[in-house]
């Protein structure tokens, strides 16, 4: 077994997590429960989870976190760096450095993702995602703007982002973007099953847990849970 890889890989993944925990760490260590709201906290504590899981699994070379689960992680990265890029406001100028010099804005919207992103590519084993998947992932996404609606029109809290505000938006607006949104992240997570389809059974990097065989009967069993 490829003891020395996996230990680097889980040092990897556990300075994932810790930047993770950085970026988040006004809700785990202050109780801003407020910030729960947000996307990209949420997003950002999962991360963190499941690269301690992995990190550990690497290891111990014990079962890795479920695909769908490890896939979601990462598709929710993915969405928080396209939308902090493409829709959101840039980060103020004088945004305070939490970490190594950088500010919470860095690295819960360019370096997680990145990092998931490519932690995905190398460091998992793959062909073990279905279409469905993306079809639970994207129950999250409608979950979450049902979360932020509520929030913001039942117990008047405020909405977390201008895409899901109903007062600026109305219900019309608001189901246009929610409709618009929905199908780009499904495709998103339509190509992140894709990628996953293409790639080598086995980790590109350290040994491979599970290893084929494994992954094969792990897919056995999310299709009967399912």
């Amino acid at each position: 077994m490829h003891t020395a890889v996996n230990v680097v890989v889980a040092l990897v993944r556990f300075a994932i997590a810790t930047l993770a925990l950085v970026g988040t760490k006004d809700i785990w260590m202050r109780g801003d429960l407020d910030g729960l709201a947000y996307f990209t906290n949420q997003a950002g504590l999962m991360l963190a989870v499941v690269m301690i899981w992995a990190g550990v699994a690497s290891v111990l070379g014990r079962r890795q976190p479920p695909a769908w689960l490890k896939g979601g992680v990462t598709l929710f990265l993915a969405i928080t760096g396209l939308i902090s890029f493409f829709v959101l406001a840039p980060e103020a100028a004088d945004a305070p450095a939490v970490a190594f010099g950088l500010t919470s804005g860095t690295i819960e919207h360019e370096i997680t993702p990145v990092a998931a992103f490519l932690d995905f590519l190398l460091l998992d084993a793959h062909r073990r995602l279905r279409l469905r998947h993306a079809a639970y992932w994207l129950g999250y996404l409608l979950a979450y703007c049902v979360f932020a609606t509520v929030r913001g029109l039942v117990w008047d809290l405020g909405y977390p982002y201008g895409f899901v505000d109903l007062d600026e938006l109305g219900w019309g607006g608001l189901g246009l973007n929610v409709l618009v949104y929905g199908v780009g992240f499904y495709v998103l997570g339509l190509a992140l099953v894709g990628i996953d389809r293409v790639l080598p059974a086995r980790a590109l990097v350290g040994y491979p847990v599970p290893d084929p065989v494994r992954a094969h009967d792990e897919a056995r069993q999310v299709d009967a849970v399912a």
